[in-house]
């Protein structure tokens, strides 16, 4: 059940710093591609060791793949801003 409750925040919490981050390299996600890309990353992510390099490159290459925006500057500053920030948010959250 906790896996449940980590899987859910991390849609939550990533899917609210790509909408963000969208705004800000004006790469336009829509909702329904959003939550494809940021549900199939952060299963990814519950992989013990190698699911958080392993979600990354699917975020990159689904993001890709559904906006069809330049790989520099927009599509890798976006994927690292909204990972970097669901990071520190997640590391927020653990102090808690």
């Amino acid at each position: 059940m906790e896996i449940v409750f980590f899987f859910i925040l991390d849609v939550v919490i990533t899917g609210v710093f790509l909408w963000a981050a969208g705004k800000v390299t004006t790469v336009q996600v829509g909702y329904k591609e959003g939550v494809i890309c940021v549900g199939a990353s952060s299963l990814l992510a519950l992989i013990p060791g190698i699911g958080w390099i392993l979600s990354i490159i699917a975020l990159f290459y689904l993001l890709k793949d559904f906006t069809g925006a330049d790989v520099w500057p927009d599509l890798i500053l976006l994927v690292l801003v909204t990972k970097l920030l669901s990071f520190i948010a997640f590391v927020a959250l653990a102090g808690l």
